[in-house]
Formats: C-alpha cells, sequence, structure tokens
C-alpha cells in the first residue's frame, strides 16, 4: 500500500494554513515619537520600543535628523522604551529623513520629517588673510579674535590658495575645526582663487589645487557642490571677465561682495545678465581686525551651526550691511530674501522690516530695484523699521531687492526674490 501523499494534496494542505500561522513577524523597532510626515521645529522628543528585552536586545540606539550627527539614546526604565532629543534648529529647514540605527540592522528605522524653524539673524565675516597669504599673524589668532574681539557668529579664513602650500592648507583646516563650536561659533574653512581675471572665495573646498581658468573653475565647484563669492568686483565692467554669464558659473556662484555704490552697480549688472547671487559684505582684511572694520554679512538661518549656516548660504538667504547689528528682513510674496519662487503672482506684495537695538540708527530711506531700476521709494517719519508696498508690475520675469540706508548713511541690501508676474496692470 503507498501511504506517500500525492503532491497535489501537500499543496492543498499547505494552502489551508490559517491566516494567523501566516502572518508577519511584528517589526522589531517601533517610532513612537514624532509622527513620520509631520512638521517639526524647536527641540524633539525621539522615542522608541524596540519589544525585545534582554540579549536580544540592542546594545545602544542612536538617533540623527538631516545626516546630524547621531545623538545616543537612552532606556526609559523597564518599559523596553528609549529616548533622547535633538535640537532641529541646528538642521536646514525642509524636508529631511530622520534615522535611528543599532548595531543590528533588524532595529533600524527610516522616516520622513519637515523641519520649519523660524529664521534668525547671525553676523559674519567670510574674507579675511593671515600670514599664511598677504596678511598678518597666524589663524589661530584671527579665529580667537573674531570671536572673542569682534563677537562674530560665523568666520572664515581665506588666504590666497595660491600661497598656501599643503602643510598650511592642512593647519588652516585643523584650526578651522577646532575653532568651530556649533551654537556659540561657526566656522568655514575657505580660499580664495586669485587670478589677474578676477578673485573668487570658495567654502569648505576639500583641496587647495583647483583649475586655473575660469570656466573650468566655475566647473570644478559646480561639481563639488561647494559654496563661492565673486570678490571686490568694481563697478562690474572689468572684473570676471566683465561678468558675463556662464551656466556653469550660476550653478557654483551663490555670493558677490557688495559694500558701496560703485560695487551696487557690479551687483546690478549681475543680476541683469542673469546671475543669481546675494550680496555679501565682508571685509577682506588684511591686518589683526578680523570682523572688526567697516561691513557684514547677515546671514538668515534656522540655529547656528556649520550645516545651518552653509545651507542658508547656499540658499542666498543673506544680505550686506555696513551696520553691525542691523537686521534685515525681506519677503516678496511669502518668499524670503534669495529665493526663487515658482508659482506666477499678479502683484508684487512686498514686506521689509529692520531691527537695531541702537535707539539713534533710524532708517533714512527704503529703495525697492526691480531689475536693478528703483521702483519703489519710502521715507519714514520717525525712522520707522517697517515697510510694505504692492507693486504692480508688467508680466514677465522679474527680480526684487532692497536698499535701506540709515540716518548715518549706513547702508544694507537684500539678496533678491526671483518670481514671475502674470498680469498687466498697466
Amino acid at each position: 500500500m503507498n501511504h506517500h501523499t500525492p503532491p497535489a494534496i501537500t499543496l492543498a494542505l499547505l494552502l489551508c494554513v490559517p491566516a494567523a500561522a501566516q502572518k508577519k513577524e511584528a517589526p522589531a523597532m517601533e517610532l513612537v515619537s514624532p509622527v513620520p510626515s509631520s512638521v517639526q521645529q524647536g527641540v524633539i522628543e525621539v522615542r522608541i520600543r524596540t519589544g525585545v528585552e534582554g540579549k536580544a536586545a540592542p546594545a545602544s540606539i542612536y538617533a540623527s535628523l538631516g545626516g546630524s550627527a547621531g545623538v545616543p539614546l537612552t532606556r526609559t526604565g523597564d518599559t523596553g522604551e528609549w529616548g533622547c532629543q535633538i535640537d532641529t534648529t541646528r538642521i536646514p529647514n525642509g524636508g529631511q529623513q530622520l534615522r535611528v540605527i543599532t548595531e543590528n540592522k533588524r532595529f533600524m528605522v527610516t522616516v520622513p520629517l519637515t523641519v520649519k524653524n523660524p529664521l534668525r539673524h547671525y553676523f559674519a565675516d567670510l574674507h579675511s588673510h593671515t600670514s599664511f597669504s598677504d596678511g598678518t599673524l597666524l589663524p589661530e589668532v584671527a579665529h580667537d579674535y573674531a570671536r572673542n574681539v569682534a563677537k562674530l557668529d560665523v568666520f572664515s579664513l581665506t588666504d590666497h590658495l595660491e600661497s598656501v602650500d599643503s602643510v598650511e592648507w592642512n593647519r588652516m583646516r585643523e584650526v578651522a575645526w577646532k575653532a568651530n563650536e556649533d551654537g556659540a561659533f561657526v566656522v568655514l574653512p575657505g580660499l580664495e582663487w586669485t587670478k589677474r581675471w578676477g578673485h573668487i572665495n570658495i567654502y569648505d573646498p576639500g583641496t587647495r589645487l583647483w583649475p586655473q581658468d575660469p570656466e573650468s573653475f566655475y566647473a570644478a565647484i559646480a561639481g563639488a557642490g561647494v559654496l563661492a563669492k565673486f570678490n571686490h568686483p568694481g563697478d562690474g565692467s572689468k572684473s570676471h571677465g566683465g561678468l558675463a554669464y556662464s551656466e556653469a558659473g550660476d550653478k557654483a556662484i551663490q555670493l558677490m561682495e557688495v559694500r558701496s555704490d560703485q560695487e551696487e552697480k557690479a551687483f546690478i549688472r549681475a543680476l541683469g545678465l542673469g546671475w543669481h547671487i546675494a550680496p555679501d559684505g565682508s571685509d577682506d582684511t588684511h591686518s589683526p581686525n578680523w570682523g572688526n572694520v567697516k561691513s557684514w554679512t547677515g546671514i538668515l538661518a534656522p540655529g547656528l551651526s556649520q550645516q545651518a549656516i552653509l545651507a542658508a548660504l547656499k540658499a542666498r538667504h543673506c544680505y550686506s550691511t555696513l551696520d553691525r547689528n542691523c537686521r534685515l528682513s525681506f519677503e516678496v510674496c511669502g518668499a524670503v530674501m534669495g529665493d526663487i519662487l515658482g508659482k506666477p503672482v499678479e502683484v508684487a506684495e512686498v514686506r521689509v522690516a529692520v531691527e537695531d537695538p541702537d535707539a539713534g540708527d533710524k532708517v533714512a530711506k527704503f529703495e525697492l530695484f526691480e531689475d536693478g531700476v528703483v521702483v519703489e521709494s519710502h521715507e519714514p517719519a520717525g525712522g520707522g523699521g517697517q515697510w510694505a508696498v504692492s507693486h504692480k508690475a508688467a508680466p514677465g520675469s522679474h527680480h526684487y531687492f532692497v536698499k535701506v540706508t540709515q540716518a548715518d548713511g549706513d547702508m544694507l541690501w537684500s539678496a533678491p526674490v526671483w518670481l514671475a508676474v502674470v498680469v498687466s496692470w498697466k
């Protein structure tokens, strides 16, 4: 007698196994908070539940948001939960990934979050020198002065790359990384590419070796994804090849020094030729007074960290100021200075705010530039720092920036907002 079960019957028996026996294994690690895809700001609580204890439980757990440094989670009693806090202000605003990891790949969670923190004002000097090129003293002295005497929030030492050898470059980077303290004093390693054609600063460049000709240099910067700035452009008619537009260059350069009426002309020229850049107020000091001369860069960022500051500068969220502590905010149709507004508008709704803790620093004049020409102006009674105007523009693509002149003659220039107008009011 044949006692073997026919193959067809075996398959039928397997298909009849109860659903409860086929259910999937419960996830090894469960995210308790925050809620995936939620909007977060400030300090957030990250809590997870492993679902296992004893030898099967992970030995350590770390959480990282937006590629930031991992924060260790600690066990919460005997509940099987672990938790930590993450300061989202150190992370750029926008979509980010929260990753919770352990030494065991079974215990890993990755979820999307949106970070949305209010922008704060930080003051920087992003162009300076020491004896490593044609300045004075040493990088250690420069960083100490910038932090403790000039009281800067952000600083970058940018000695000429043609003058710096490999030993000096390694030392510059080492000093910069040691001086950086997120939350207190952000340092960006930098170098200045110096040619008769024009000078350009690059930040956190990774290497001191870069192409010699401008187009190859533009392409190399864009490919490396580093931050870069046109330095002392004069009126823009000669320096940097007359600011001739370059598609590769437009991807590479985010900033231009604008600290005078002459450099304002260069800024207007560059914008008119198609460049998407923001004004910078760095001093280019060659003396032992780093960050303590006559002009500064105001940066709008959610917090004071290398990651947040670099992201803000790359997004052109900055302005040039001849007043050390004057804070400038500029929006068009809700877009922050530096933004390219993707949605067409009918009217350019402009909002400007100037805050200065010095009682005597009043606003004498606001000027709104459309495509390089002043189209609206306002002289506030009593020197008030608020201005709102609805500007009716011709249809087409436009860029707007605001210039503020204080009663003592100090000036501020905002980054532009680029947008398209779809209805003619003329």
